[in-house]
């Protein structure tokens, strides 16, 4: 099986690749939404809400967590980020587990991971997709999303600091998604056709 990953900083265009390669016919894990998918499950609202109920006024409404509340706090305040991560990166890693077995058989996975570089990730992919737009493309993008605030945006750009001479070393396609839907599409074809062909060199 030939893992690749696809990473990128908010609003560069993770999704939109997304789109292509599973419109291309593959399998993708999405972190963000298994993360969203654990965050309503009973066992992780107890451990959130207990770990953050009397720091997060109104978190917990009607047995559900208030994401925009706690996004809020944990972007402000990076060591309240890291037990959050704490509590929910177990059931994400589970979640990719799972997804492995079920499509043991498939020739190649993609797997949406946002924080790749940041949490030393890179070394588990055969290739790495990277995304990325201008500092204002990103803004425009971000600030149209629900809830999202400059402030908020200014604190997840600090969590996604890296360092670019690292990527470098890792990265199979970088992809400027300001191009036009179609022409990232052929680049992505063209990307897995020399790539399975190289994976069938190396048999």
């Amino acid at each position: 099986m030939i893992k690749i990953a696809i990473t990128g900083n908010i609003g560069s265009g993770k999704s939109t690749i997304t789109r292509i390669v599973r419109g291309l016919g593959f399998k993708v894990f999405d972190s963000d939404q298994e993360a969203e998918k654990a965050m309503t499950k009973n066992d992780l609202i107890s451990k959130i809400s207990k770990e953050f109920k009397s720091k997060v006024p109104g978190l917990i409404k009607r047995n559900r967590i208030d994401k925009v509340k706690l996004g809020e706090f944990v972007f402000s305040n990076t060591k309240e980020l890291k037990k959050l991560e704490q509590i929910v990166h177990p059931k994400i890693w589970e979640s990719k587990k799972k997804f492995f077995e079920i499509n043991c058989n498939e020739l190649v996975v993609f797997l949406d991971i946002p924080l790749l570089f940041e949490k030393n990730l890179q070394s588990n992919y055969d290739f790495i997709i990277r995304t990325y737009v201008s500092s204002q493309v990103q803004k425009e993008r971000v600030l149209k999303r629900k809830n999202m605030t400059q402030a908020k945006l200014n604190q997840i750009i600090k969590t996604q600091t890296i360092n670019t001479d690292i990527e470098n070393k890792f990265i199979s396609l970088d992809l400027n998604t300001e191009q036009d839907v179609k022409i990232l599409k052929i680049k992505v074809k063209n990307f897995l056709e020399k790539t399975l062909n190289l994976k069938k060199a190396t048999d």
